[in-house]
C-alpha cells in the first residue's frame, strides 16, 4: 500500500504530494493492514469478527468482465456509503481516492495483500490501475449499505 496527498498543478493536473503513512491513514478513520496471501482466511474472519462484518464475497474486474468501463464508471464518481467499503486484494491492483476529514484527496494504491477499510459515510473514488484488474475479497455488514450515494 502506498499513500500520498493529492495535489493539482497550475495546469489543472493531480500531482502526487507528500506520503501518507498507515498511522495517518489510521486516524482519519482509514483501517488498513498487510496481510500476506497465503493463508489469509484466519486473518480476514479475525477481522470480520473484530468490526462486526458478517458477509463476505469475492470480486474480479479485468480485461474479462463484460461491461467493464461501464462498472468502474459507477465508482470513479465521487459518492459514499452507509457501510464500510472493506477491500482485501488477492490479485492485482486499484486506486482509492478518499477524502481527508479536513476535505482534501487523499490517494492510496494498493495490491496483493491490502486490507483498506473506507469508513462508512467518507466520500470517496476507486479506479483501476493501468493494468486494469484486480481480485478483491469484500466485507460487509450489510450488502444494502453498499449502495453509492453521489456527492453533488
Amino acid at each position: 500500500m502506498r499513500a500520498f496527498w493529492l495535489g493539482v498543478s497550475a495546469s489543472g493536473e493531480l500531482t502526487e504530494g507528500e506520503s501518507i503513512d498507515s498511522g495517518r491513514l489510521a486516524r482519519e478513520g482509514v483501517y488498513n493492514a498487510r496481510i500476506p496471501t497465503d493463508g489469509h482466511e484466519a486473518a480476514l474472519a479475525e477481522v470480520m469478527t473484530m468490526r462486526g462484518y458478517g458477509t463476505q464475497d469475492e470480486v474480479r474486474l479485468g480485461a474479462g468482465t463484460e461491461g467493464l468501463d461501464a462498472i468502474l464508471a459507477r465508482f470513479d464518481k465521487e459518492h459514499l456509503h452507509s457501510d464500510d467499503e472493506v477491500r482485501y486484494v488477492l490479485e492485482g491492483e486499484g486506486i482509492f481516492d478518499i477524502r481527508s476529514r479536513d476535505d482534501r484527496w487523499m490517494r492510496v494504491l494498493v495490491g496483493p495483500g491490502d486490507l483498506i477499510v473506507v469508513p462508512k459515510d467518507r466520500h470517496h473514488r476507486f479506479m483501476l490501475t493501468d493494468t486494469r484488474a484486480i481480485r478483491c475479497a469484500r466485507l460487509f455488514q450489510d450488502q444494502a449499505g453498499w449502495v453509492p450515494h453521489y456527492r453533488g
